[in-house]
């Protein structure tokens, strides 16, 4: 065989075979695409998956901004996304801390159950143990059903969706055409108004864009929150804490904490100081009837009892050191700067400032009442007036004793509490939302007669009849 003949024979050989190998590819190609078909035919209703690592496109502003912050905008000047980690990437959990600072004593109230279980039990349907709960499926409020689990903002192209991924619960959010997930881990709030929740980046906690309200059962803007961005970097300060939970170990920079010394809701330490000495006293004087090494605020001056509730039921206080310094026999302001204008404070973010609205009432200024003469602390008694009422009637002898006593169909001794301490909405406290904004009422504590109040309540029960 010649060379050109032998230089044909490969050539036709290449060809045949290029020719077979293209064909090949085209079949898989084309079974892949009938596949796929097939699956999205099996499949309509099934939404594709979000990877939590999507990067922003290229057509986004990407910047790292102070406070080791990542902002990503649409436009170099407009609104957008703000994360504490880095855009195509996840939330980062922290491995197993060594804590800071040495603990106290604070060891938890599943300690005290072994001598106190009734008060134990009754204790964890109380608001102040649900201020701070893990999330799960039975303390996350708001649906994650399709149809229910959607926030949409004022920005068509901001939007929010709360899923479920086994038992994991997420927020994912819509920046236009990029998508990213971020686990929710804490609840903060008993869901009398509200939750809002928390998530773990490293050994710092921060806060989510989309908050559950309970009043219309709703998905809506975190109070603060501007409608129309996806903020995610809000830090929660050791105050917020000392509010919602009984001990936490602080890291330092803000919102640094170690992880695992957390323990959630204001449970029985709070207002009786850490117990570990109290319960290994007690564990080994199992006869002794004397409770040592421990706080009973019965047992407190009037104003020293009231100034426990006060660390959190006194208005915005500043800490003048660290969180957690306050011990029950304290003084607040040892502790805490005064809230602004005292004497004047009505609603402010949380709270209606009970201390200091009840200390104006005329009730408490001719009494020895105390927080507790109207809360028992163990129980949850929330919305129950009939029961509130019924220790108004302890100093006030007679439903008579109301001005606006008889009226039709009123039985005024069943709730003094509409009448005499309206609910309100106060300016501080606002959710935004593409409906406009939202003002949740809270109770205010300031005891007086409102004559407004009790014409909205009389008319309320002439209409239910």
């Amino acid at each position: 065989m010649n060379l050109k003949r032998w230089f044909a024979v490969i050539a036709i050989v290449t060809v045949v075979a290029w020719l077979g190998y293209d064909a090949m590819k085209r079949k898989r190609d084309d079974d892949l695409v009938r596949d796929l078909m097939d699956a999205r035919q099996q499949q309509p209703d099934e939404e594709p998956e979000v990877s939590a690592l999507a990067e922003p496109p290229s057509n986004m502003v990407v910047n790292q901004i102070p406070g080791n912050i990542w902002f990503v905008g649409k436009y170099e000047d407009g609104g957008g996304v703000e994360i504490p980690f880095r855009p195509g990437e996840s939330p980062q959990k922290s491995g197993d801390l060594t804590p800071l600072h040495d603990n106290p004593g604070y060891i938890g109230p599943e300690q005290c159950q072994e001598c106190h279980r009734e008060k134990y039990q009754s204790f964890l349907a109380t608001a102040h143990y649900k201020t701070s709960r893990p999330v799960n499926e039975t303390t996350i409020d708001g649906s994650f059903e399709p149809g229910s689990n959607t926030f949409q903002t004022s920005d068509p192209n901001v939007s929010f969706e709360m899923i479920r991924k086994d038992d994991e619960f997420l927020q994912r959010v819509h920046f236009f055409d990029w998508s990213f997930e971020v686990p929710m881990e804490i609840i903060m709030g008993s869901s009398k108004m509200a939750q809002t929740y928390l998530y773990w980046h490293k050994d710092g906690l921060y806060q989510h864009n989309v908050t559950h309200i309970t009043d219309g059962n709703q998905w809506i803007n975190s109070p603060g929150y501007i409608d129309g961005d996806a903020a995610y970097a809000r830090p929660i300060p050791q105050r917020c804490l000392e509010c919602h939970m009984t001990y936490f170990d602080y890291r330092g920079n803000k919102n640094r904490y170690t992880p695992g010394s957390l323990i959630l809701g204001v449970t029985c330490e709070r207002c009786h100081g850490p117990a570990k000495e109290h319960v290994d006293f007690h564990r080994e004087n199992q006869d002794a009837r004397q409770a040592v090494a421990i706080t009973n605020p019965a047992d407190l001056e009037r104003q020293t009892q009231m100034q426990i509730c006060g660390q959190c039921h006194g208005g915005s206080r500043a800490l003048k050191g660290n969180a957690l310094s306050f011990r029950p026999g304290d003084r607040l302001e040892d502790h805490y700067d005064p809230p602004d204008d005292e004497q004047d404070a009505k609603n402010s973010v949380h709270t209606s400032n009970q201390l200091n609205r009840l200390s104006q009432s005329v009730c408490f200024q001719q009494s020895q009442m105390t927080c507790i003469n109207c809360h028992d602390p163990h129980h949850n008694e929330r919305g129950n007036q009939k029961l509130f009422s019924g220790r108004c009637m302890t100093c006030h002898e007679s439903e008579s004793d109301c001005g606006f006593y008889p009226q039709p169909d009123v039985d005024f001794a069943d709730n003094c509490i509409d009448c005499h301490m309206p609910r309100r909405p106060t300016e501080k406290l606002r959710l935004q939302s593409v409906e406009g904004d939202v003002f949740p009422p809270l109770r205010d504590h300031y005891i007086r007669i409102d004559e407004m109040a009790t014409s909205r309540f009389i008319r309320g029960v002439e209409n239910e009849e």
